[in-house]
């Protein structure tokens, strides 16, 4: 428990909080990324051209 009352202590929670917003922002561009990736490999295993728009 010592070390939740430290983090929930006003003077290293503002560091806290934009710390943790930071790390999962830089965590879901790369996930994001990921699965961008992830989509554009099945396209060219299908043969498909990925680069190519798809009509809406």
């Amino acid at each position: 428990m010592e070390v939740l009352e430290k983090l929930i202590d006003p003077s290293v929670i503002w560091v806290t909080i934009p710390l943790a917003a930071i790390i999962l922002a830089f965590a879901r561009k790369m996930l994001r990324n990921h699965y961008e990736h992830q989509e554009r490999m099945a396209k060219i295993e299908a043969g498909m051209d990925p680069d190519i728009e798809e009509l809406e």
